[in-house]
């Protein structure tokens, strides 16, 4: 249940994803990668706007900007209430100096590390009521291994009483005024932290901690990233289905392959059933529009094409998304031409158009038993399971 909106202030939150991300090992910036169908900023925007804040400010690295002006990100900038972002600097701390110069006269400022998307309202709720009662504070976990300093020879030099340790987390906050003189003080004195407490406490300001979950851990690796998904992201599957009608004159286009006939599908583009189930079923996996959206029969420069590059369109936009194909199983109902001697070829040619291994494709062909079109010959269908991972 979600909590009742507590604010004892005015508060404003600046999420800093402008880092590069190089740890992540990712083909993009850490504040781009997608997890569970958003970027990993969306998440700790939607935690905090169930809280009403005064303003959600987004700082980003400088060459991601423009594509927030497009969609979908603009649409998921809106659904957050995130209307300024900014280009973030060279540190984390020039980032979180960008964010506090556009996040207006709030009372109270929260910096969160877009790399936590699984904060809470709750924790962000804890931390406001402390923010009620002390100049600033951060939200914090509990340290429940046992801690060892080493020395440079990589030895063993002390253990730390874990009982007085903790894990700094995001978001931290503080009064909006003492942030601001801390942040400006650090720029004049040439000193730069890693996180806000550091940057507070250096400048004399007592920073209460709030304790915090588990889960509200950092994004830094990919071990980390796959585990983030492995919380959020529940399985997607999508059933696609097709018809087409048989006609003289071969080859039948099938699969992404050509099989010997004496007849073809007819269709719009080049009739290909198979591929347009599984375009039906990633479509339906990702929750998106059919493919007679995407591919209108009306469209005259999609006439005669060549259905594997509707596919590669298909898989361009879940990649999009942070979706890619995790598995497929295709039916294929057809009288005739008897499709057994084709089932491997056509096999390899979709785990090749898919990018799966053989053993995460299946293409089986059987007969309608002489019942209604199809048990006629006069039409093939295709049903198609298929299921996403993440990209």
């Amino acid at each position: 249940m979600k909590p009742e909106p507590y604010v004892p202030q005015r508060f404003a939150i600046v999420h800093v994803a402008a880092g590069e991300g190089s740890r992540l090992r990712a083909s993009v910036r850490k504040g781009t990668v997608m997890l569970a169908g958003r970027p990993l900023w969306w998440h700790g925007a939607h935690a905090a706007a169930a809280l009403l804040p005064a303003a959600q400010v987004l700082v980003l690295h400088r060459d991601d900007l423009r594509a927030t002006a497009e969609e979908p990100l603009a649409s998921w900038l809106r659904e957050v209430g995130l209307s300024r972002v900014v280009a973030g600097g060279a540190t984390r701390q020039e980032s979180v100096q960008a964010g506090v110069a556009v996040a207006g006269d709030a009372d109270v400022l929260l910096i969160h590390d877009a790399a936590r998307p699984l904060v809470s309202t709750a924790a962000i709720q804890r931390l406001l009521q402390a923010l009620a009662q002390h100049d600033a504070a951060l939200l914090a976990q509990p340290v429940t291994a046992t801690l060892q300093e080493i020395d440079a020879a990589g030895r063993i030099a002390a253990t730390p009483d874990r009982k007085r340790m903790r894990l700094a987390a995001t978001p931290q906050g503080a009064g909006a005024a003492l942030l601001r003189d801390a942040l400006t003080a650090a720029a004049r004195d040439g000193r730069d932290f890693t996180d806000e407490a550091a940057l507070l406490r250096h400048y004399g300001v007592a920073v209460h901690v709030v304790e915090d979950s588990a889960l509200n851990f950092k994004i830094t690796t990919a071990d980390d990233l796959r585990l983030a998904r492995a919380i959020m992201e529940t399985p997607r599957s999508g059933f696609g289905f097709d018809i087409h009608r048989l006609v003289p004159g071969g080859p039948l286009r099938l699969g992404g392959i050509d099989v010997s006939a004496e007849v073809h599908l007819l269709g719009h583009s080049d009739g290909d059933a198979v591929l347009h189930a599984l375009i039906e079923g990633l479509l339906g996996a990702a929750g998106l529009p059919d493919i007679g959206e995407h591919f209108p029969d009306t469209d005259p420069a999609l006439r005669g094409i060549d259905s594997r590059a509707l596919l590669a369109r298909t898989l361009e936009e879940l990649r999009s998304l942070g979706h890619a194909p995790a598995q497929a199983d295709v039916t294929i109902i057809a009288e005739k031409p008897r499709l057994g001697p084709w089932k491997a070829e056509m096999k390899a040619a979709l785990a090749e158009l898919l990018a799966l291994p053989l053993d995460r494709v299946a293409v089986k062909a059987r007969t309608h038993e002489g019942v209604d079109a199809l048990g006629r010959g006069e039409a093939i269908s295709v049903h198609a399971l298929v299921s996403l991972k993440p990209a």
